[in-house]
């Protein structure tokens, strides 16, 4: 028995001085098992509310370093997982290793401008209780936190980053116009709306036409449109340039820009010649043949262009790539 005692006791000084032990410890391996990769769906009680979120963690997620976070919100009458299908950021968490976080808004929308649209709820305080979980939780790159969204959600988006511009370090969505207010300490930051020339919805000349939908009945919100709300965050920027420079021109859309702007912060408006509501390349389920649930007709790849967007800033960096 002595001598067994002995044995076992010279295996384990031989595996820790040969640093075995050291090395199962120190390993991030270990530690990533306990992330769930793939899709999951987490809650949290917010003003006596449950409030959830699905999260997506890809595969070829890197444990040993933080990582980027998307915000990526659904339209009226939506919800997180039509959003998750829709937008294809699944591609683009998968090859660049970033977090996406779909939220769902209560009775399935947003308020994103306080007396005007839609509903009454704190999605504001939510959002943000939501960031906050998930940095504790996973390793977050606090410098790149962005949103995106569709419609409703970028309506959500534009006011995340005029009311919490100190966590964003940009932001990029489709559809929709900006129709609250910035906050008095609003520091600029980057943003890109894309929308559709021939959007049903939320018309690009202004939204007047479709106000009742949303029950925006304020006459200077309602009167704001594509090239209005594109002007109205140059101006929020500090942009300079009497004219915006066109960055890109295809057959099928056009790219304009404010470039020289406080902070880096440049404001892009991209025009889909022949898209309608939904400018992205999967169609809406929700919806069949032309309107708001057909995708842009003419393959352009939209996700792709917000990413290639977004990825270009971070909080105190601009342009990295």
């Amino acid at each position: 028995m002595e001598r067994i005692t002995i044995a076992v006791l010279s295996c384990l000084l031989i595996t820790i001085s040969s640093g075995c032990l050291e090395e199962f410890f120190g390993n991030e391996e270990v530690n990533e098992e306990i992330i769930t990769r793939g899709l999951s769906k987490e809650c949290i009680n917010h003003e006596e509310k449950e409030r959830c979120w699905l999260i997506l963690i890809p595969e070829s997620m890197d444990f040993t370093k933080v990582n980027p976070l998307i915000i990526d919100m659904h339209g009226i009458g939506g919800n997180m997982y039509l959003q998750h299908n829709l937008t294809r950021f699944a591609n683009i968490s998968e090859e660049y290793g970033v977090y996406v976080a779909y939220p769902q808004g209560f009775n399935n929308e947003w308020n994103m401008a306080d007396d005007l649209c839609c509903g009454d709820d704190n999605d504001f305080g939510f959002i943000l209780e939501m960031i906050e979980v998930i940095t504790e939780k996973y390793a977050v790159d606090e410098s790149r936190i962005y949103s995106t969204g569709w419609s409703n959600g970028c309506g959500m988006t534009q006011r995340l980053i005029a009311q919490a511009s100190e966590i964003f370090a940009a932001a990029a969505c489709s559809s929709m116009y900006f129709l609250d207010d910035p906050s008095p300490n609003y520091s600029p930051v980057p943003f890109m709306e894309i929308h559709g020339l021939v959007d049903e919805l939320v018309h690009y000349p202004s939204v007047s036409l479709v106000g009742f939908y949303y029950g925006v009945y304020d006459v200077e919100a309602s009167l704001v449109g594509a090239v209005q709300n594109f002007e109205n965050w140059a101006d929020l920027n500090g942009c300079q340039g009497l004219l915006p420079e066109i960055i890109a021109i295809e057959d099928d859309y056009d790219i304009r820009a404010y470039s020289d702007c406080e902070n880096g912060a440049e404001v892009r408006l991209m025009t889909q010649f022949y898209a309608s509501h939904n400018p992205y390349l999967n169609d809406y389920p929700a919806s069949s043949g032309i309107g708001r649930g057909k995708g842009n007709p003419t393959g352009i790849q939209t996700t792709e262009i917000l990413w290639e967007f977004l990825n270009q800033h971070s909080k105190g960096v601009v342009n990295q790539t």
